[in-house]
């Protein structure tokens, strides 16, 4: 998996976060499951709390489908939130709540600020996560594979949660198990990810075997994607197959279609890795 951690300006400023930052990282970077980067990120992992820029990075996360974890760094402990609040301070409130929400899960320090959390009711994946640079309660081996075992949860339920959303996006249609049926889960996928701008090489592969191997009605399946409206966006990716994967016309549903937003569907392929 793709991990990008985000730690912004004015956070990584403080002394104590960035060694928090660099310890994690640095025993991130030993699984071979993880790879550290800023490109095609599959999740993103937001440091920092009560930071515009921090906020701005898990709603632009958020507007493109991409799961985030936030570590606020203690800074939604208790102590943080006045009693009696100016109305700057509500305004910053609000901001960090909305912020929260954003992200798929919280990694919080201790049980204190769980609590409060757990009171406010922002978000309700709260995990527990002791900063091994702070505490011996947990060490640098453990904090980093307890944050990686996060990492894969919230990327299972995402992944599962968006073929259910196509899946109901497909109950117009009846029969649950047609071909024709299959191949649009499989182009609202790449949609998904074009949305994303990720689109992996092994999603691509994975349609191109399924048009060259699978019968069906290509009269049903257009009608299909028409009624989906997503008959130009199938046409693009019927050419982007021809050109990656030389799938044949004999093998398409539909002509492809090269044009100006068939580059865009080029320039958001993931070339970095195989999946």
């Amino acid at each position: 998996m793709r991990v990008e951690l985000y730690m912004a300006r004015k956070t990584a400023g403080s002394p104590d976060y960035q060694a928090h930052l660099s310890m994690l990282q640095q025993y991130l970077q030993r699984y071979d499951e993880i790879e550290l980067s800023h490109e095609f990120p599959d999740i993103v992992h937001v440091f920092g709390a009560w930071d515009a820029t921090a906020h701005k990075k898990l709603e632009q996360c958020h507007r493109l489908l991409i799961p985030t974890v936030l570590s606020p760094l203690g800074q939604l402990a208790p102590w943080h939130f006045p009693k009696h609040p100016t109305p700057t301070q509500t305004l910053q409130t609000s901001a960090q709540k909305q912020a929260t929400q954003r992200a798929s899960a919280l990694i919080v320090w201790g049980g204190i600020e769980k609590q409060e959390m757990e009171k406010r009711k922002w978000n309700e994946q709260i995990h527990v996560i002791p900063n091994a640079v702070t505490t011996s309660m947990i060490s640098p081996e453990e904090m980093a594979h307890e944050t990686m075992k996060l990492y894969q949860e919230i990327l299972e339920a995402h992944d599962q949660l968006t073929h259910q959303r196509i899946q109901e996006k497909l109950n117009i249609f009846p029969n649950d198990d047609s071909p024709e049926k299959e191949v649009c889960h499989a182009l609202l996928y790449l949609r998904y990810q074009y949305h994303r701008r990720n689109i992996k090489k092994q999603t691509l592969q994975e349609l191109n075997d399924t048009l060259n191997s699978l019968e069906y009605d290509e009269d049903v399946l257009n009608n299909m994607l028409e009624q989906l409206n997503e008959e130009q966006f199938a046409a693009r990716i019927m050419q982007v197959l021809s050109e990656d994967y030389q799938l044949t016309e004999g093998f398409m549903p539909l002509d492809p279609l090269n044009d100006k937003q068939t580059q865009r569907i080029r320039e958001a392929i993931n070339t970095t890795s195989n999946i």
